[in-house]
């Protein structure tokens, strides 16, 4: 994600003009850094919650295939469900990189629909 690259490297560059054996934490530099460490935070936050439920949603499949437990494979439903909620949420007001990295998700959780199926 453009976005969250940007951010780190502002981040970084932020970092590097406080003193941190005499600084203060209202001064200029010290502001501009933290001010860039909580959008980067959450943006990275952001993209982690759709990672999170796709991840969950793969663990609960190999569980089903392993187990043959129909319960793991409407949690793996359950948890790309969630992934598409949120999905739609972050396009919400997303920049062009940020959109192109979300749509990359949706496709992923397409395909995995498509494997898991319907919940029995």
């Amino acid at each position: 994600m453009k976005a969250l690259e940007e951010l780190k490297k502002d981040f970084k560059e932020a970092l590097s003009h406080i003193d941190f054996s005499e600084y203060d934490p209202y001064s200029r530099p010290f502001m501009k850094a933290l001010f860039i460490g909580q959008l980067l935070l959450a943006v990275k936050e952001m993209e982690d919650d759709v990672d999170e439920e796709l991840d969950g949603a793969r663990n609960y499949w190999n569980k089903y295939l392993e187990t043959n437990d129909v319960q793991y494979k409407e949690m793996a439903h359950d948890e790309l469900r969630h992934a598409g909620i949120l999905i739609k949420k972050h396009l919400v007001g997303a920049d062009e990189s940020e959109r192109e990295y979300l749509n990359g998700l949706e496709k992923e959780r397409q395909e995995m629909l498509k494997l898991v199926g319907g919940v029995v």
